[in-house]
């Protein structure tokens, strides 16, 4: 193999190309010789399997799991409604604490209880809907429900300290509205996440193939 002024020369094309087979005629006509690359020959039958497998993987992800969400949704806000009801009747009659504080002190307690499990039903079916909204538009739907309802759930922590009244009144409130919206955006989370395949569950991802 003949020396040159710019390498070792193999009789194809000197300089930087010295070394290396000589690109194809197309390759010089249609794009730079030194970024062409030649892509190493592939079994069809490997190939076949790959797109088999990734078919497989996107028609398992298309289905969103809206079924098993809102028969959850209705479960959480009938258990929800159920559980504020109860616990206006148990705070006002046993201990004298006047929740939920925006009821006010002059209300009874059957129509405070009725008001708060209506308005925390009502907060359950909406956090199912916003979830079935982000199924359809968000490439990460269970991330971005999160985010809002630890959002949403830290305003109506917050807001029962900022209204007039029993400060006990107050706190319980937001102790209440709490441990509610936490429970609720943790179990919507959960459903939605366990019922869709994880990204390296599926077949195409097996032997460290078809990364995104």
């Amino acid at each position: 193999m003949p020396d040159s002024p710019f390498g070792r020369y193999s009789g194809g094309l000197p300089g930087r190309h010295a070394g290396r087979p000589a690109p194809r005629p197309w390759e010089r006509s249609f794009r730079c010789p030194s970024t062409a690359r030649r892509r190493p020959a592939e079994a069809p039958a490997r190939r076949y399997e790959d797109f088999v497998a990734l078919h497989e993987e996107i028609s398992a992800r298309s289905a969103p799991p809206l079924r098993q969400l809102w028969w959850t949704g209705a479960a959480a806000a009938f258990a929800g409604a159920v559980l504020s009801f109860a616990a206006v009747i148990g705070l006002r009659t046993m201990f004298g604490v006047q929740v939920p504080v925006f009821a006010g002190e002059h209300t009874a307690a059957e129509p405070a209880a009725a008001s708060y499990a209506l308005c925390a039903a009502a907060a359950v079916i909406q956090a199912t809907a916003l979830m079935h909204l982000l199924l359809a538009t968000a490439a990460r739907p269970v991330r971005s429900f999160a985010w809002i309802g630890g959002i949403a759930v830290a305003l109506l922590t917050i807001l029962p300290l900022t209204l007039k009244g029993p400060f006990d009144a107050a706190l319980a409130t937001a102790g209440i509205n709490l441990a509610g919206g936490t429970s609720v955006v943790v179990v919507l989370s959960a459903v939605v996440a366990g019922s869709r395949p994880f990204p390296g569950d599926g077949p195409f991802r097996r032997g460290g193939r078809g990364r995104r």
